[in-house]
């Protein structure tokens, strides 16, 4: 299963944005996916930014640091937004947002 399915189904199993996109690199974070979970940022807690392109952010910026602001550009691009409440204004789907988050930092790690 790819990140991004695993980021997706672990928000819909009821994680947050952010705790979806991180226990689905724990194993990459040399973390259990408890310790992801209680690792991940919290959604919003930058200027309101969404919490799947924070959690893509910190991951990245420990697992490969020189692609954090490549990671940065493309879910701006992609997403027309980084912060949560334009997103949601927009009507992005969360579930979407996370997706998007994992298969760039999956793409981005590589």
């Amino acid at each position: 299963m790819s990140r991004e399915q695993s980021a997706r189904n672990n928000h819909r199993s009821g994680f947050n944005c952010a705790q979806a996109v991180t226990v689905a690199f724990a194993d990459a974070l040399g973390l259990s996916p408890i310790q992801a979970m209680q690792a991940a940022p919290k959604p919003r807690a930058e200027g309101g930014k969404c919490g799947a392109f924070l959690a893509g952010c910190q991951l990245l910026a420990q697992l490969k640091p020189d692609a954090v602001v490549a990671f940065q550009r493309r879910f701006l691009e992609e997403n027309g937004a980084v912060e949560c409440g334009a997103l949601r204004r927009a009507g992005v789907p969360c579930n979407d947002l996370v997706g998007c988050a994992a298969r760039l930092a999956e793409e981005l790690v590589k």
